[in-house]
This record gives C-alpha cells, structure tokens and sequence, in this order.
C-alpha cells in the first residue's frame, strides 16, 4: 500500500501481449482471505462437510480458475494477465501452490514515503471519520509493522518461489524505466516497445479508478488518490518524507525496519 503500486501496474499493462491496466482484484484479495481464514479454523468448521482439507482447496481453486478465465476472455485472452492488489503479497506462497504457472512480482519503495503516504491517508480518514486498517495507528512502530507485514512471508519463504519472484524498487522503475523493463520483461514474457510504458496513454485503461471525479466521489478510496496516477513516469514523489517527516521520525523508521531498508538499499 502506497508503494507505488498503481502507477506500476498502469505501466506494466502497456506491454503488446497484456490486458490493459483494470482496478485492483479486490475478488482474489477477498477469495484468498476466506481461504486462508478458514484453513485455519478447518475441522471446526468444515471437517464435517469438506471431510479433508484439500476438498476445501478444491473449492478455492475452481473459483480462482474461473474468476481468471473470466477475466482473460473480457479482454481477448492476452498471452500475459497482468494483474495486482498490495493485499495479496502476503497471500503469494498460496497462490504459487495454486497457481504454479504464475509470476509473482514485488514491488518495494522506500519505508520512510511509504510510511509519509500513509500517515497522508490516515488525516484524511479521520477528517471524514473513515475507520481503514491504519486509521487508528498512533506509533511510529504501528506503521513500521504495518509497512514489514507485506513483505515478512515472501521475504521469508524466497526460495519456494524459485525463478518465478522477483523484487523491484518502485525507484529503479521511475528513474531508469527502460532498465527496469527490460528486466521484467525478461522475467515475466512482456514485450514492451520503445517508452510507451512511460507514458500515460488514457487508451491503454479499462478503468475507473484511474477517473479522478470518480474516486473522489467515494471518502475512503478517495484519500489514496494521487495525481501521479494520470501522469508520465516521475521521480517527483522520490523523498517526499522529507518534507511531512520530523527528523525525530524519519530515524525510529530507520532503526525499527533497519534490516529491509538495508537489503534494498535505502540506508546504510
């Protein structure tokens, strides 16, 4: 969450073989969530009528199948789905088991804006008194868990994944595009030409969410709204802590989420 995921995602829907940028799968989030909640609570729950766990799984996974088909076909079944929602990182071993033929693709930005971003969200929230996930957070150690969450089980578990994880800097992707796509593309079959993915082509979106009029129309997704979205690629938000964060502030992030700003190279 406000690592820079949409305008990623809006920019990696302009390969030549992809669908082009659709809102955030808000069904798979919701899906993988009951699935998960529920294997945990199994043979209370379901033993009785699921008689083994992997009839459960079952279920969960003629509805993942179907929900992918559905999509593939609305938009003429392109060669690559390319599709996101930051709540599922958490969920990606399980869809890996599902989904074996999937690529998984992390994309990770520098704590402290993360953590600016959201702090950004959480005054707008509670202005309109709007309860979100993060909107009673009152420590700086709240949102660092909150930022660590995403990333504790992929960051743990990298190697059942093998060649089919990778981890980008929402950085990198502004600053050196061509670069960065490049490798994506290596890894995940994306053709992309020339710089189109750095461009905002209104054309290349079947989506509301990117509609400004629209989103602010609703309090609570309209608080994530970002003008980036509807933009060229920039670094212009690169640093934007600097401004929001005390510097009392900026340093418990660095020493609470020491260890993931140093494996990204955020600090030293």
């Amino acid at each position: 969450m406000r690592s820079g995921t949409t305008v990623i995602h809006r920019a990696l829907c302009a390969a030549r073989n992809s669908n082009p940028y659709i809102s955030e799968s808000w069904f798979l989030s919701d899906l993988f969530n009951l699935y998960t909640w529920n294997m945990t609570r199994f043979d209370v729950r379901h033993k009785d009528q699921f008689g083994d766990p992997s009839k459960l799984t079952e279920v969960i996974y003629l509805n993942l199948q179907y929900y992918l088909d559905m999509i593939s076909a609305k938009y003429e079944n392109p060669e690559l789905l390319i599709l996101k929602h930051p709540e599922l990182t958490p969920h990606f071993l399980e869809m890996k088991k599902l989904l074996p033929q999937a690529k998984f693709l992390v994309i990770v930005r520098d704590p402290r804006d993360v953590i600016a971003s959201i702090m950004d969200v959480n005054i707008k929230h509670q202005a309109d008194n709007i309860k979100s996930p993060h909107s009673h957070f009152k420590t700086m150690r709240e949102y660092c868990g909150f930022y660590a969450g995403y990333y504790q089980l992929v960051l743990g578990q990298r190697q059942a994944f093998g060649k089919d994880l990778m981890f980008v800097r929402y950085e990198d992707i502004v600053t050196e595009p061509a670069k960065s796509f490049e490798r994506i593309g290596k890894f995940s079959g994306a053709i992309y030409e020339g710089d189109e993915m750095k461009r905002f082509d209104p054309a290349q979106s079947e989506s509301l969410n990117l509609e400004r009029e629209v989103r602010l129309k609703d309090k609570f997704s309209g608080a994530f709204w970002s003008d980036l979205y509807t933009k060229d690629l920039s670094p212009t938000s690169i640093g934007k802590h600097k401004k929001s964060l005390s510097a009392t502030e900026t340093q418990e992030i660095e020493k609470i989420l020491g260890q993931i700003g140093r494996m990204f190279e955020y600090w030293k």
